[in-house]
C-alpha cells in the first residue's frame, strides 16, 4: 500500500513538472502521444520508437529485462517525455547518445559487507601461487602409473613396469630416488620425471605462471588468446565481444589460522577452451574443472582431466607415386592411401601454494645489508649439508 502511495506521489509530480513545461512552450500535435496502462513495455517503445525516428532520426533500443504493462495511462504526451516517465516509473536507465535511446536495467552496486577484519590491512596475509601446465600424452599412463596424489615436497610415486625396453620407463628407473625391482614402485622427483617424460616426446610443459594473491582476494592466470566476434545491434552500429581462451585458472585462497597453525583453504577454477571457427558463428571447446582443496604451506596439488585431441591427416604409400594428381590415370589412389592419426593428451595442472612473509618482516629483511643475507645464507646451506650428512 505505501509503495502504491509513493507510486501515485511521484507520478503526480512528474505530471505536474511535465504539464508546466508544455504550457510553457507549444508543443505540436504530431509528436503528442496516447497510450493504455494495460499497453506492453515493449509494444509501447516501438509505438515511441515510430515518433523517434520521426522527429529525431533514433532507434529506442531496449536492453532491459521488463516486459510487463506500463501501468500507467498516457494520454496527450509529448513523446519523449512519455518515454522518460516510463522509464522513471519502472526504475529503468535511458542513455541518450548520438543515434539512438538505450533503454537498459539499473546496475546493481555490490554493498561492501566486508567486516573490519576481512578488509586489506598491513597485517594480511598473501598467498604465492606456482602453477606447471603440464599436457602429456594418454599413452604415457600405459607405461608408467603416476599417483598423483603422493606427490609431497616435490616427490611423487610412481610404478614401472621392471621388463620393459621403452627408453621412457628405463631412464626413469635410472632417476629415480627410492626403487622396489619387484614390484616396480618408484619415487622420483617431479622435476626429474617432467624433464624424462619432455625429453622422450611424451609430453610438454606448457607454462609456469605463477601469480601472488591476497587472502580472500581472486587470482587471474590465462595461457592463451582473446578472439572477438562483431556483430550489428539494431541501430546497425558494429559491436565488437571479446571471449577468452587458452588455459585459463582462477584461484582465491584464504589463510587459516588455528591455534598459531595455519593452512591455506584454496578454490580453483581450470578452463581449457580454444575457438574453432565455423561456417556459420565460431564454437567454443571448452572443458572445466573447479576444485576445493585445504593445504599446508608448501604443500602441492594436482588437477587433471582435461583432455583434447590432435587430430592429423596425411597420404602413405609409395613415394611420388602417391603424390601424382588424381587425373593421372587414378595411379595416386593405387600407390597411396589416405592417413589419419589422433592423438589423447591430458591437461595436468600442479599447483603450489606458498604463505608470503608479513610486510613487517620483508621490510626488516630489505633493510639487512647483502653481506649479511649472504652469510645467513651459507649458515643454512651449512645446517641443511649436516643433516644429509647424519643420514
Amino acid at each position: 500500500m505505501k509503495k502504491l502511495v509513493s507510486l501515485l506521489i511521484i507520478l503526480c509530480f512528474v505530471l505536474t513538472l511535465i504539464a508546466q513545461e508544455q504550457n510553457i512552450k507549444e508543443i505540436p500535435e504530431e509528436e503528442l502521444i496516447t497510450i493504455s496502462r494495460e499497453t506492453n513495455f515493449v509494444a509501447a517503445i516501438k509505438a515511441i520508437e515510430y515518433l523517434s525516428l520521426d522527429f529525431e532520426g533514433k532507434n529506442i533500443i531496449n536492453t532491459s529485462n521488463f516486459n510487463q504493462s506500463i501501468d500507467i495511462p498516457i494520454k496527450g504526451l509529448q513523446w519523449k517525455d512519455a518515454l522518460k516517465l516510463i522509464i522513471k516509473i519502472h526504475d529503468l536507465v535511458l542513455e541518450e547518445r548520438p543515434a539512438s535511446f538505450i533503454v537498459k536495467d539499473v546496475e546493481l552496486i555490490e554493498v561492501d559487507t566486508e567486516s573490519a577484519e576481512e578488509k586489506v590491512t598491513i597485517s594480511t596475509r598473501q598467498v604465492r601461487i606456482s602453477a606447471i601446465f603440464f599436457k602429456a600424452d594418454k599413452a604415457l599412463t600405459s607405461e608408467i602409473g603416476i599417483d598423483w596424489n603422493t606427490l609431497i615436497g616435490g616427490e611423487v610415486d610412481a610404478t614401472v613396469a621392471m621388463n620393459t625396453t621403452s627408453n621412457l620407463s628405463t631412464d626413469i628407473l635410472n632417476a629415480s630416488l627410492n626403487k622396489d625391482f619387484q614390484t616396480g614402485d618408484i619415487t622420483i622427483g617431479l622435476e626429474t620425471l617432467l624433464n624424462i617424460v619432455e625429453a622422450n616426446q611424451k609430453g610438454t610443459i606448457v607454462a609456469r605462471p605463477s601469480i601472488s594473491v591476497i587472502s580472500k582476494k581472486k587470482g587471474f592466470i590465462q595461457v592463451g588468446q582473446d578472439f572477438s566476434v562483431k556483430t550489428l545491434d539494431e541501430a546497425g552500429n558494429t559491436t565488437e565481444q571479446f571471449f577468452e581462451t587458452g588455459i585459463i585458472m582462477e584461484v582465491t585462497p584464504e589463510v587459516l589460522t588455528e591455534d598459531d597453525r595455519e593452512a591455506i583453504y584454496l578454490t580453483v577454477q581450470v578452463e581449457k577452451s580454444s575457438a574453432i571457427p565455423g561456417d556459420v558463428s565460431t564454437i567454443i571447446d571448452k572443458s572445466k574443472s573447479n576444485t576445493e582443496v585445504l593445504l599446508f604451506n608448501g604443500e602441492e596439488t594436482v588437477i587433471g582431466g582435461l583432455y583434447d585431441q590432435d587430430i592429423k591427416t596425411g597420404r602413405g604409400g609409395v613415394p611420388l607415386l602417391k603424390d601424382l594428381p588424381w587425373w593421372f590415370f587414378g595411379l595416386k589412389y593405387i600407390f597411396g592411401y589416405e592417413t589419419k592419426s589422433v592423438t589423447v593428451r591430458e591437461m595436468i595442472v600442479i599447483l603450489k601454494a606458498e604463505l608470503i612473509d608479513h610486510v613487517d618482516s620483508r621490510k626488516k629483511l630489505a633493510a639487512k645489508p647483502t653481506e649479511q643475507l649472504i652469510d645467513e645464507e651459507r649458515k643454512d646451506m651449512k645446517k641443511v649439508e649436516k643433516l644429509f650428512l647424519k643420514d
